[in-house]
């Protein structure tokens, strides 16, 4: 599929703002003409950087076996979803992204927010300073289940994101997108724009926990000189037990900068404290699931053959994307015990566990996310 570039798509969104100029001065306000250069540039988007995730295909090869093995509709696989979200402290959060804000009104806490939200990212390290691709997931309804991701790569390795792709797990009917757009409520080019991988060291100012997509996350001050301060998001606080994180001491810190609200947040990779060992950070990503393997078939995602397993747990039957097969080195078999973490997602009238992590057999695999760009 033929690519679009970031920077065409802003020259074609200021075409479109040129072409509003000639309409009657009252119909120029500022906000109307962003509504109509986001909207075509948000329809161009659709129509040239869009493609559906899993083939007619692959489908095609996958229904008789889904129907054969009784999986749970879609209603109530979305269902059980919604209660593991509310239930479990670090699964995906069923909240609209963007949400931040102060439960503690003290000045002195306000250097960084008590909780914020932000969508499910995966971003690829390389080499040096750069992260040379990064994986978005969207939940336009909230739900908890995901209908989309988007693909950003910086292929100049300038430092910035340059082109786009987005892949859609489910595709919605014209009516729906039209209200989307409307309402603004789907922007699937919202996403990373800085590819640099940040590394900051410096004293350790202040501390605090902030509930990140349900999770209690510790988050840091560090001074690095006189007049600049850096704010980075440790991960879960329950991992970090033990790590001696305390004000006074000093901090180096790796990771992708992201934009919180009106704040910039470094969301670390790794740290090391005061020149102890390197820890890498583990943000627990997705939704846990554990069970049994009752069956298992391979099909081919993109280029490439994945796994599919259905997986029973406390009754219920999971269809689960488990990855490349070329990322283990044992067969998978049913009546395995297995637990994965994954991104839950919508595909057709079916709910699909998108594996992230997979413990089977004593050993855990890590799924790359990029394996199936395109």
């Amino acid at each position: 599929m033929k690519k679009i570039t970031i920077a065409a798509l802003s020259m074609l969104t200021a075409f479109s703002t040129n072409a509003i100029d000639t309409l009657p001065a009252e119909a120029q306000t500022v906000r109307a003409l962003e509504r109509r250069a986001n909207r075509a540039a948000r329809q161009l988007q659709r129509q040239v950087n869009q493609a559906e995730y899993y083939s007619q295909q692959t489908w095609q090869q996958l229904s008789p076996w889904i129907e054969q093995n009784r999986v749970a509709p879609l209603a109530r696989t979305a269902d059980a979803v919604r209660d593991t979200v509310r239930e479990t402290a670090d699964a995906l959060t069923a909240r609209r992204d963007g949400q931040f804000g102060y439960r503690d009104r003290d000045p002195g806490n306000a250097w960084f927010y008590d909780y914020y939200t932000y969508t499910p990212t995966y971003y690829t390290y390389d080499a040096d300073d750069r992260y040379s691709a990064a994986i978005r997931y969207f939940d336009n309804d909230g739900d908890g289940v995901y209908d989309s991701r988007a693909n950003f790569t910086d292929s100049d390795n300038d430092g910035r994101y340059d082109e786009y792709q987005r892949y859609d797990f489910y595709t919605q009917t014209e009516a729906a997108v039209d209200a989307d757009v409307k309402s603004d409520r789907e922007d699937f080019f919202a996403g990373p724009e800085d590819a640099r991988r940040y590394t900051a060291t410096g004293e350790i100012v202040s501390t605090k926990k902030a509930t990140v997509n349900g999770s209690q996350n510790l988050v840091v001050q560090i001074k690095q000189n006189e007049s600049e301060s850096l704010v980075a998001d440790l991960g879960p606080f329950e991992s970090l037990r033990g790590e001696n994180i305390d004000v006074g001491s000093t901090l180096s810190v790796t990771g992708a900068m992201e934009r919180i609200g009106d704040k910039n947040v470094l969301i670390a990779d790794s740290f090391r404290v005061s020149g102890g060992t390197m820890v890498e950070v583990d943000r627990n990503i997705g939704t846990p699931l554990s069970g049994q393997i009752v069956d298992v078939k391979i099909s081919t995602v993109d280029n490439s053959d994945h796994y599919f397993a259905i997986v029973e747990s406390q009754g219920e039957r999971h269809l689960v994307d488990l990855g490349p097969t070329t990322s283990y080195k044992m067969e998978l078999a049913p009546a395995t015990e297995i637990t994965v973490r994954g991104i839950p997602v919508r595909v057709q009238q079916n709910h699909v566990m998108m594996a992230t992590r997979v413990r089977v057999g004593g050993q855990t695999i890590q799924i790359n996310q990029q394996t199936s760009l395109r």
